[in-house]
């Protein structure tokens, strides 16, 4: 019950940034292996864009290039550190916008934090960009 709640909960708070090779790259860092449990949604669901899939906890991920889906083990843990440096030009703008978006359409009067974080626990917060 547990891998399977945090295997929904991926393929729901999984976000993408696009990257300077147009491939749209997420990190997840969930408390089960569920890379291999998400494949087929995010294949399905994606299919029309190159996309990678890093799992910060066990340092592999998923990589979809239009054709195939394989999983990839770097020979050493991938650096984050200065990741932004590239993402694709536009992506920064894409991500002010969401955000804006999400803080427009949030109504002070009707937030309800206890509810929130049962929906979406604070764990997966970083990864959200609306959160940041």
């Amino acid at each position: 019950k547990s891998v399977s709640r945090e295997r929904h909960r991926m393929t729901a708070f999984v976000r993408f940034e696009k990257m300077q090779d147009d491939v749209f790259f997420a990190k997840i860092d969930p408390d089960f292996n569920v890379l291999p449990l998400i494949r087929k949604h995010f294949k399905d669901r994606y299919a029309d864009q190159k996309w990678m899939i890093y799992d910060l906890r066990r340092y592999y991920g998923l990589f979809y290039d239009l054709e195939n889906c394989e999983f990839f083990y770097p020979d050493e843990k991938l650096d984050l550190n200065q990741y932004q440096e590239k993402f694709h030009d536009e992506e920064k703008k894409y991500q002010t916008l969401w955000q804006s978006y999400f803080t427009k359409t949030n109504i002070k009067e009707r937030k309800n934090m206890k509810l929130h974080i049962q929906h979406v626990p604070k764990r997966y917060w970083k990864y959200l960009t609306e959160k940041h």
